[in-house]
């Protein structure tokens, strides 16, 4: 959808087609937002996935003074803006689930392994992407979760619909895409990069570091603070990357709501942070803002760890959460490519229910702290 805005004066009424690309059409919109108006404006977002962090903070400002409407197409941007504080109303049929597509569950078909395993195939073929070495039956679950939201129950046409309409593969790439994450996630591991491998990667003259499936950015912040805090933020470059790039764009905003900001403090806190952990964000009422200070030593991008191939000379690899999706076939690809991207004596971390032992992992890497799940390169 190419990207356009319209704006009827009269009715106060905005439309933003597309996606946003380039910061001409950021200011386009923030010129006709910082209008004086009496009424109430109706902006409504076709097509955008997610919105620039500066559009975002002008909404906060006129949602607060009661003075805007938001209306948005896209599922993942309906989620974004709630889960951040911004009230909106889906335009789309399939944002909310209906009561009558729950109780499809019901009527459903049961899953064949085969059928859906060639499914997977023509997805890679058609959109380039390739679930056929993930865990199966996860991928059967989410198909499932995928057609009660579509409200149909015959699995060929399901098929049918995903392999020919891109707007229903982009839903079922949604599901298959998984961002759970909280700051400081799992304190111990941070508390241990932050009292061994930090201070062995200060010997450096340069650090690099990837945090593969960083979904929406917070353990990339949180890796940020460490960082900040030990003194060799300056001369460390992180590489932030994920499959989906809506949670890429979402990382770059570096915008988040504040309901789990106790928890975030507990987090910080039993990670061994030195400071308050409020000094390194801008505190709103209902969200904080990532400071700049922590994002410039950050380069956030899509990139796909099964198709795109190895980032090399890193010396800390975090790919935590993302193992358990994958079967041990593509897990022992993934410890190859890892080791590859190592440099010698780089430490890989992954996440509590992961490990080397059953993926052959044990080929590339020894244990470092098998209970907190860090390897160190052979």
């Amino acid at each position: 959808m190419e990207f356009k805005i319209s704006y009827n004066q009269v009715d106060t009424d905005i439309v933003v087609m597309g996606e946003f690309e380039d910061s001409k059409q950021v200011i386009e919109l923030i010129e006709i937002l910082d209008l004086p108006k009496n009424k109430k404006i109706n902006i409504t977002f076709l097509g955008a996935n997610v919105i620039p962090k500066i559009v975002l903070e002008r909404l906060f400002i006129l949602q607060e003074r009661e003075k805007c409407v938001v209306f948005v197409l896209k599922r993942y941007l309906y989620s974004y803006l709630q889960n951040i504080g911004i009230k909106c109303k889906c335009i789309e049929k399939n944002c909310t689930l209906k009561k009558e597509n729950r109780k499809l569950s019901d009527k459903k078909e049961s899953l064949d392994k085969e059928e859906v395993y060639s499914f997977l195939k023509e997805l890679n073929i058609i959109y380039g992407y390739d679930y056929t070495e993930y865990q199966i039956d996860s991928i059967m679950r989410r198909i499932n979760i995928a057609m009660i939201k579509e409200g149909i129950c015959n699995f060929n046409s399901f098929r049918e619909q995903v392999l020919s309409n891109e707007n229903f593969f982009y839903n079922l790439f949604l599901d298959f895409s998984i961002n759970t994450t909280e700051f400081f996630r799992d304190p111990n591991v941070f508390a241990l990069i932050k009292t061994k491998i930090l201070p062995y990667l200060n010997s450096y003259n340069h650090i690099k570091i990837w945090c593969a499936g960083c979904s929406n950015g917070k353990e990339v912040y949180s890796l940020a603070i460490m960082l900040k805090e030990a003194g060799i933020l300056n001369k460390t470059q992180i590489y932030a990357t994920d499959i989906n790039p809506y949670v890429i764009e979402e990382a770059k905003n570096g915008i988040y709501s504040t309901d789990s900001l106790d928890k975030d403090i507990s987090n910080y806190r039993n990670a061994q942070g030195e400071k308050n952990f409020v000094e390194y964000f801008s505190i709103n009422r209902s969200y904080m803002k990532v400071k700049e200070e922590l994002m410039k030593n950050i380069l956030f991008f899509q990139h796909s760890m099964i198709s795109n191939g190895t980032l090399n000379e890193f010396n800390l690899i975090l790919c935590r959460n993302v193992f358990i999706y994958f079967n041990d076939s593509l897990q022992e690809k993934m410890l190859e490519s890892f080791n590859n991207s190592l440099d010698n004596n780089g430490f890989l971390v992954l996440g509590k229910s992961e490990g080397i032992q059953r993926n052959n992992g044990e080929k590339y890497f020894c244990k470092y702290d098998e209970k907190l799940k860090i390897y160190k390169k052979k």
